[in-house]
């Protein structure tokens, strides 16, 4: 995930950190950014503007697989 610019881009920054040294520290696989081509797109989200609407999960779920498919 990452943060909103607004939390400060210091914030930011060591945010963005933490998941790829968590996956690197335990051996797991990373998704660079889960909402890649969804955050921020409104015909992909809920009213909240936040959350993947149907269409949006399709997109992340192709997110995820991309990274999980070759460890199969």
């Amino acid at each position: 995930m990452q943060m909103p610019r607004e939390m400060g881009p210091e914030f930011a920054a060591a945010f963005g950190r933490t998941f790829p040294e968590v996956a690197e520290k335990f051996q797991a696989k990373f998704v660079p950014f889960l909402l890649e081509n969804v955050g921020g797109i409104s015909g992909l989200n809920q009213g909240d503007g936040i959350h993947p609407n149907p269409a949006g999960h399709a997109i992340v779920a192709e997110n995820v697989w991309k990274v999980l498919r070759p460890l199969l």
